[in-house]
């Protein structure tokens, strides 16, 4: 019985000792941040978290309304069910958060309402007079109601439904961005 109580005691005392010298839990700040991060890395790293269309974004309104010409191209390897796109806005304006609306055309005539296959995907921003590049992955469960086959680039057509706001040139500084989708 005495071996008993003198193990619970060791015991005892080795948890108080280990709880007395352990350190504390970090706080939910300091487990965002790396010590050794600059106050410039940590503006970066919370402009990254912030939804796009709640950053700031300088420069003027555009006159006319943004117009976009989306290309959708089928994987050319065909080793995936990807569709790759390219966007451009006819005025050459910066636009950003798009709507893109994907969807599959059995025959030439079919619109999106009729496709037996449709899909949404957001982008986040084009730089002013450039092409703006991507891809998307159509999984083996979509492609059922396709008879299985992702078909040819002429098969897919996209249009941009809705996009956030607009510039007439690109805001200075462009917004912190990183791309989640890579295309590799």
């Amino acid at each position: 019985m005495k071996t008993r109580l003198v193990i619970l005691i060791v015991l005892a005392a080795g948890l108080a000792i280990y709880f007395a010298m352990r350190t504390a839990a970090p706080t939910p700040e300091e487990q965002q941040f790396k010590p050794h991060m600059t106050d410039q890395e940590r503006d970066m790293y919370r402009a990254l978290q912030t939804t796009l269309s709640k950053r700031d974004l300088p420069g003027d309104e555009p006159a006319e309304e943004a117009e976009f010409d989306i290309q959708v191209e089928v994987d050319p390897t065909g080793k995936k069910n990807r569709l790759y796109y390219y966007l451009t806005e006819s005025h050459g304006y910066y636009a950003e958060t798009f709507d893109i609306h994907f969807y599959y055309r059995p025959t030439p005539d079919t619109e999106y309402d009729d496709s037996p296959l449709a899909t949404a995907h957001i982008d986040q921003f084009l730089n002013a007079n450039e092409v703006g590049a991507g891809c998307i992955e159509v999984v083996p469960a979509e492609l059922v109601d396709i008879g299985d086959d992702i078909g040819t680039s002429e098969n897919w057509s996209a249009v941009v439904v809705n996009y956030g706001r607009a510039r007439a040139e690109n805001p200075d500084p462009l917004p912190p961005f990183e791309k989640a989708i890579h295309c590799d």
